[in-house]
């Protein structure tokens, strides 16, 4: 008999379901994970035996911790949202969160010009290190986040199995999302990929880091934003602290602006070029592409005229933040 709709099952049982449905489907789903398996166990305290999400324990839940952000409690809320979508969608009745609005945030990326590109790249190729690994892999490694809008993460994960120099691609796996995605990269990045490879990975097998540090594993993202930090000064490019960058990310911030800026001068249809964009940045929708036509716009003024003849509203550059 099918018991998809039956309201006895426990609610533990629900999102177990609820996570099994959403790796079936391609995504990791290890963070959603995380985050109801601390919503269960704070709801049966409230109420053992739950079956579904109740307005009571969803409003209690709901409540901002000491100290937490309001990014953290809409993280928090919108897992619970999802899990609620999912019961209903099963015939079983359970609160849903009203619409929220969306969390301010005064954040605005760091994009590099051409120029700081140039003397940062110079940089990383003049690294001194006694780790004679370390100078190749920060030499690319920075460009391939700037050349193919990688996450730091992203880049950090890659194995040597992930990487084709024959066919000239990245697998990105474990992502953001739980999405993967193939991304094509260009011949002068592919050509540095093969001399990197040459020198550096000939004796490591498939599943070994493709940027290995000094002890054969691979980079914390910390120590990636160390060497960033020290690669900057040695550019003479001048940090804000914590908080204020620039940071690894920037780099794939300055990617997707230097992406419309590119396609705007060729006189390319912007949409089908957003489109292209959030798939190769592995966006969760085009929206969040869209963001990034602001920020084109205050950057370059002199293509404004031409965002505007195609975007009635050019998108508010508050949606830019950690998410990206």
């Amino acid at each position: 008999m099918d018991n998809l709709n039956d309201c006895s099952i426990s609610l533990r049982n629900r999102i177990e379901e609820l996570l099994a449905f959403k790796r079936a489907s391609g995504y990791k789903a290890e963070k959603l994970a995380k985050t109801l398996y601390r919503f269960i166990n704070y709801a049966e305290e409230w109420e053992p035996g739950i079956t579904t999400v109740t307005k009571n324990v969803a409003e209690k839940w709901a409540a901002m911790s000491p100290h937490e952000t309001p990014a953290n409690q809409c993280r928090r809320m919108g897992a619970v949202k999802e899990l609620s979508k999912y019961l209903v969608s099963k015939g079983i009745p359970s609160y849903i969160y009203p619409k929220q609005k969306s969390v301010p945030s005064n954040f605005k990326p760091y994009i590099f010009t051409d120029e700081e590109l140039a003397e940062f790249f110079l940089a990383c190729d003049n690294t001194k290190s006694p780790n004679l690994v370390r100078k190749d892999v920060v030499s690319l490694i920075f460009r391939m986040i700037y050349s193919c809008g990688l996450r730091a993460s992203e880049a950090l994960n890659l194995t040597v199995r992930d990487v084709d120099l024959v066919q000239g691609t990245i697998f990105i796996k474990d992502s953001k999302f739980g999405k993967e995605r193939l991304l094509p990269v260009h011949d002068n990045l592919l050509r540095r990929m093969k001399i990197y490879h040459s020198n550096v990975l000939t004796f490591y097998g498939a599943d070994a880091p493709f940027f290995p540090n000094g002890r054969n594993g691979a980079y914390t993202t910390g120590g990636l934003y160390s060497i960033f930090r020290e690669r900057l000064l040695a550019a003479g490019i001048s940090h804000g602290g914590k908080g204020n960058g620039p940071r690894v990310h920037d780099l794939r911030h300055t990617f997707a602006v230097h992406s419309l800026r590119k396609a705007v001068q060729k006189g390319e249809d912007i949409n089908s070029m957003l489109k292209y964009l959030s798939v190769y940045l592995g966006h969760s929708s085009v929206i969040s592409s869209e963001n990034y036509l602001r920020l084109t716009a205050d950057i370059y003024p002199d293509i404004v005229c031409k965002l505007e003849r195609d975007f009635d509203v050019l998108p508010d550059m508050e949606a830019i933040n950690e998410a990206y």
